[in-house]
């Protein structure tokens, strides 16, 4: 037979072809697939999580503004006739001198009458009351406790008042064994900042408003215009009454009463001051359970 160079180049490029064909089909063959899994990994996906499996429960987020009641952190009595007056030198307060509020001593503190005793006494130094703006952030941990983040700032005025022990000056307007105002910083500033764990009082709700208590800590930052900061940490009691409306939007009124230590220069150590805030506002309730999670909790709770 003769020779067909066109017949051999078939023979050779057929079973390769094929080979390759057979490649590719095995290439692009879908892996088979378990029927059985599908409606097992279905499951899986549901969320089937209740109540209880939610560490947080809720937010709440509230604004409010009041008042501050401010605080004495300086009451001396009159120096008495057998006391020693000592005279303070530069900036060093000798007995019975006060400090003013741009952190020199009080010229009226050391003024003396001819006869060696005081021409004011019995000083007193007080924060008097003023506006106060915060807001709370919530944290529900369940139906009754949440943990609040609280910031609180209050404005107000340092003031210092002295009795007058000389004889009445009409001049200079003064009356005997009468206390005037002698100082005072209008720029004082209060900050206060810290978290509280409050319990809302459900069972004891009456007429759809419900009681609230609360205990805190955290620190505060009383701010003079030109004297340096006061600084504390503080302890904090609270009382409130909640009025909710509708699902999300509430009223609240609450009383918070402070205590913390102050730092008076004319005694040389820290008194212990108490502040109380009465405020006023308004809650926005913010719900992170699903609708039938909620609604299951709830039929529970009124059961």
């Amino acid at each position: 037979m003769k020779f067909n160079p066109a017949l051999s180049l078939i023979a050779v490029l057929l079973p390769l072809l094929g080979g390759a064909a057979a490649y590719a089909q095995d290439a692009v063959a879908p892996t088979p697939v378990d029927s059985t899994a599908v409606p097992e990994a279905a499951a899986a996906a549901v969320d089937n999580r209740e109540y209880d499996d939610y560490t947080v429960k809720a937010y709440s987020l509230t604004v409010f503004g009041g008042n501050f009641s401010g605080a004495t952190f300086l009451e001396l009595d009159e120096v008495g006739p057998k006391t020693v007056i000592t005279a303070g030198i530069g900036n060093i307060l000798g007995a019975g001198e006060v400090l003013g509020y741009d952190g020199r001593p009080l010229l009226e503190s050391r003024a003396i009458q001819p006869d060696g005793k005081r021409l004011y006494d019995a000083p007193l130094k007080e924060i008097r009351s003023g506006p106060a703006f915060g807001g709370r952030v919530g944290i529900y941990i369940s139906d009754h406790f949440h943990l609040d983040l609280a910031g609180t700032y209050a404005t107000g005025k340092a003031v210092t008042s002295m009795v007058y022990m000389g004889e009445d000056n009409p001049t200079q307007k003064r009356v005997k064994n009468v206390r005037y105002q002698l100082d005072e910083d209008a720029g004082f500033v209060m900050y206060k900042g810290g978290l509280a764990l409050s319990y809302d009082a459900l069972p004891a709700e009456f007429w759809g408003i419900v009681p609230r208590l609360g205990f805190g800590l955290g620190g505060i930052i009383n701010r003079f215009s030109r004297l340096e900061d006061k600084t504390s940490l503080y302890l904090e009691g609270s009382f409130a009454l909640t009025k909710a409306f509708g699902d999300r939007l509430s009223l609240v009124g609450q009383a918070d009463v402070t205590n913390f230590s102050f730092k008076v220069e004319e005694l040389g150590y820290s008194n212990m001051l108490n502040y109380a805030t009465f405020s006023l506002g308004l809650g926005w309730f913010i719900d992170v359970l699903p609708e039938d999670v909620r609604a299951r909790r709830d039929a529970s709770r009124e059961r």
